[in-house]
């Protein structure tokens, strides 16, 4: 196998390192709007922005995605209401999907996102969100690459 650039080896289990890129410029532009509408006398959007940047950068802490080869799970902690990391079975995956979103012929996200079975629904969670479709890409083909080695 070859180095990883976006997981981190531990015995069986690999984890996702933080992906800064696009959270980065979230929180940038919620602060930014912060501080614009400070100066423009706007207190309530000033803290409805300042709350909203904290509660992102609590989000983007909290996130884990954890590839656990030795009981074939995949791991995902995503987002603040969730108390705890949702379970996916590799054998109950259908289907790993990268998404695009455009707004007016620009693309504005891409997204990793993993359709699951649970419970005889079909359910859906977000991996990875990025601008440039290439690293969400590479996160794929990183995935791939760990569980085909793995399971040899």
């Amino acid at each position: 196998m070859t180095t990883l650039k976006h997981f981190t080896k531990d015995g069986n289990t690999y984890a996702m390192k933080p992906q800064y890129g696009f959270n980065i410029v979230l929180i940038a532009g919620l602060f930014g709007l912060a501080f614009v509408s400070h100066y423009t006398a706007l207190p309530i959007l000033m803290w409805i922005m300042l709350a909203l940047g904290i509660l992102s950068i609590l989000a983007i802490v909290t996130k884990k995605v954890i590839i656990d080869m030795r009981n074939t799970t995949i791991s995902i902690k995503a987002g603040l209401l969730r108390p705890a990391a949702r379970i996916i079975p590799i054998d109950n995956i259908v289907n790993l999907e990268f998404r695009t979103v455009s707004f007016n012929a620009i693309r504005t996200s891409t997204e990793l996102v993993v359709y699951y079975q649970e419970k005889g629904k079909e359910k859906s969670m977000i991996i990875v969100q990025a601008f440039a479709a290439s690293a969400v890409q590479n996160i794929i083909n990183e995935m791939e690459e760990i569980m085909e080695y793995d399971q040899r």
